[in-house]
């Protein structure tokens, strides 16, 4: 008798605890389904890819007119393995020129978003620090080459920063 007490509180205890592990998988999974909901709607994934293109648009335009030439020529030269500033001394486009336009058009930018809010001016502030330097490096840059991969505010993260994949503290060779 006193083994069938010990049976039935032992089932009794199994029970209760496998209701409690429902009861905490079903608050586990809750979250996750939460984030789907969150997920962005097929619209939002087409507003943002319009959003790109004409940013894209603009970034073109300060390049081809800053070098007078078109998109085509610009894109072949590109495809061709030239750098902007290549492109730059074959039109008789001082580099400098290249690099003050593009500063100009993302200074203006970041002052758009300080004007409307949507940026503070020491984020902004930040954003702009050394920023003649990078664009200098980028407009040198051929195809493909993305210098020590320190590229913008993303700092040593990410498949482009990433320190664990063989980059290092130190200086590039020159």
């Amino acid at each position: 008798m006193e083994i069938k007490m010990k049976n039935l509180g032992i089932k009794k205890a199994i029970a209760v605890g496998l209701i409690g592990l429902t009861a905490l998988g079903a608050t586990a999974v809750a979250p996750s389904i939460a984030d789907a909901q969150d997920a962005p709607t097929e619209e939002q994934r087409e507003a943002r890819k319009e959003q790109r293109a004409e940013r894209r648009a603009e970034r073109i335009a300060v390049l081809t007119n800053a070098l007078g030439v078109g998109e085509e020529v610009l894109q072949a030269a590109r495809d061709g393995g030239q750098s902007i500033a290549d492109v730059a001394t074959a039109q008789g486009v001082a580099v400098e020129t290249v690099v003050d336009a593009i500063v100009e058009s993302k200074t203006a930018k970041i002052q758009g978003l300080v004007a409307a809010g949507d940026l503070t001016q020491d984020e902004a502030n930040e954003r702009l620090a050394g920023l003649s330097e990078r664009v200098t490096e980028r407009v040198n840059a051929t195809p493909g080459e993305r210098g020590d991969g320190m590229r913008g505010m993303r700092g040593d993260r990410g498949p482009r920063g990433d320190h664990a994949a063989g980059a290092t503290d130190e200086a590039p060779a020159a």
